[in-house]
């Protein structure tokens, strides 16, 4: 598919020097909608996001450019961005319309290489509506150079981008006819696709779902648990935002020490689908042990008290009222996280 160019972001930045984690992570902080581009001499694809989530993408890999899409494109993209000799470039586009390229990623090629000499466009437009087509065309000068591409649902056009030579991609669906107009005459041709696809998040939701039926099956000792560190977590929170009248602050400092600490413990990795903290609730879809749990989300409360200070620096008595809150939790739920075995570990907050 020929993908849009949205507002550049950043442009041209060197895999060599670019921690590709932390940037998604500042990224989902943001709340950052749009696409990814990262190219290697043999390999690129395109990462997208909605709404500061992964939500689909799609790999060219090796001298035949073989094509793979969805969870297994964003884990070889992944990794890929460790490596150097790559680039990375960042545009960004609306929630909506990052859905809408998103989702026809899965298509299969019903008429290809169409020309305006031998096909009517309307006449195509016309079939396309009595099949209540939903897919999309490419729209190619007969130098076979991009000019945009039209998406439809239903057989009715919904959103069309057209792609200039410089600048970023032009939206815009009241344009769809003057668009149809300008192929027409100046000639044109089309490659017609079917979409076969959903959504990503939607597989991914679905997925977390299943796992998260097997972790109530297992006892409920790990559900014990996370109920307790979302409890801490909540009120630490809103004890932070609340004096610091900086909407948000620590969620954002709680996260960045997530990434800080996703290599040493691997479900933190916000990219990897299994934890998630968001709006005072944990989610957790994972397979590990309770300590091992623990250690992670102590170790990155604990970076987060200290971020808190270099956030706060003038506030002393901020973090004496963190400390104090979070002990007393602690205390009220002593006897369960004796039982668990973890009493030791959460203490260490406050060595």
């Amino acid at each position: 598919m020929i993908f849009p160019r949205g507002e550049v972001l950043h442009r041209s930045l060197s895999t060599a020097y670019t921690d590709f984690p932390a940037l998604l992570s500042t990224l989902k902080a943001g709340d950052f909608s749009g696409i990814i581009e990262i190219e290697f001499p043999e390999n690129k694809g395109v990462i997208f996001v909605d709404s500061g989530e992964i939500i689909n993408g799609e790999a060219r890999i090796g001298a035949d450019s073989k094509r793979i899409i969805g969870q297994e494109a964003i884990q070889t993209l992944m990794t890929l961005s460790n490596q150097k000799d790559g680039v990375i470039n960042i545009y960004r586009l609306s929630p909506e319309r990052v859905a809408i390229v998103a989702s026809n990623l899965q298509h299969e090629v019903l008429f290809e290489g169409l020309s305006t000499d031998f096909t009517r466009l309307d006449r195509l437009l016309l079939k396309l509506r009595e099949d209540k087509h939903n897919g999309f065309i490419e729209v190619l000068t007969k130098e076979h150079q991009a000019m945009g591409v039209l998406f439809f649902e239903g057989g009715e056009p919904v959103e069309m981008f057209t792609t200039p030579e410089s600048g970023p991609s032009v939206f815009g669906r009241k344009s769809i006819p003057i668009f149809v107009e300008n192929a027409i005459k100046q000639g044109a041709i089309f490659n017609v696709y079917r979409s076969q696809g959903k959504i990503l998040k939607k597989e991914i939701k679905e997925v977390k779902e299943v796992k998260e039926k097997k972790v109530s099956g297992r006892g409920g000792e790990l559900k014990e648990l996370i109920l307790i560190l979302q409890e801490i977590l909540s009120k630490a929170g809103k004890l932070v935002d609340g004096a610091s009248r900086r909407k948000g602050l620590f969620n954002k400092v709680f996260k960045e020490s997530l990434v800080e600490r996703s290599e040493e413990f691997t479900f933190l990795d916000p990219f990897a689908g299994e934890f998630d903290y968001r709006e005072g609730a944990i989610q957790f879809t994972g397979e590990i042990g309770v300590k091992d749990f623990t250690k992670g989300i102590v170790e990155c409360l604990v970076a987060t008290l200290s971020g808190l200070e270099k956030e706060l620096p003038k506030d002393k008595i901020l973090p004496l009222k963190l400390k104090a809150g979070i002990e007393s939790t602690l205390e009220q739920h002593r006897e369960t996280l004796k039982r668990l075995g973890v009493d030791a570990i959460t203490s260490s907050i406050f060595k």
